[in-house]
């Protein structure tokens, strides 16, 4: 019987708009495409995921990649709670579990600097009954540690836990741990997956 909801939140509960906010804040085509390469597309992302750096080591990785552009850069890196957005439907969806008696957590893949500047926005981690964020962990999602840390730290049986993200690879991740797993590809899909396995 599953009795605890895992939840990824990029492109799950918060919409990851990074392009609109790119081409919000950067219109031109050519600097656009260059600043997409240098910042979102750049690997470095995923490896500010795990918290091993600091803010300037952090900066310095992006402009590295596009050095004529270090102005842009710099005031992209102060304003990058704007590539993220709260879906309309997750504080409901949260409380709903709740109300229904289940146990609802996150495990994520998030960098610092990025949780720092937007999380006054991530109010509904505090319907949660607890949550693991990688930057905290020094490791990320699909590593294996991260999901025994989850596990373990909330004393979670794997078999009664469903998670849900967006990326396969870490819902293959989780299910190699004993964990139920649903690949996230809408609100409407995803809710009907879960609810028939409630």
């Amino acid at each position: 019987m599953i009795d605890t909801v895992i939840f990824d939140l990029g492109n799950v509960l918060v919409d990851f708009r990074w392009r609109a906010f790119l081409r919000e804040e950067v219109p031109e085509e050519i600097p656009y495409r260059i600043l997409e390469q240098a910042v979102f597309l750049n690997p470095a992302w995923e490896e500010h995921d795990k918290g091993l750096m600091t803010e300037t080591e952090e900066i310095w990785d992006f402009i590295s990649a596009a050095p004529d552009y270090e102005p842009e850069i710099r005031r992209l890196y102060e304003k990058l709670d704007g590539c993220f957005e709260p879906f309309s439907y997750s504080v409901d969806w949260i409380r709903n579990l709740k109300k229904r008696g289940l146990k609802v957590y996150a495990l994520s893949n998030w960098p610092k600097h990025v949780y720092e500047l937007g999380k006054d926005r991530l109010t509904f981690l505090e319907d949660m009954d607890g949550y693991v964020l990688s930057y905290r962990e020094h490791c990320s999602k699909p590593d294996p540690e991260i999901y025994r840390r989850l596990l373990e730290r909330y004393g979670i049986v794997p078999e009664q836990a469903v998670f849900l993200d967006d990326r396969k690879e870490n819902v293959e991740a989780a299910k190699a741990r004993g964990i139920h797993g649903i690949v996230f590809t809408s609100y409407e899909q995803a809710r009907e997956e879960l609810n028939r396995m409630l």
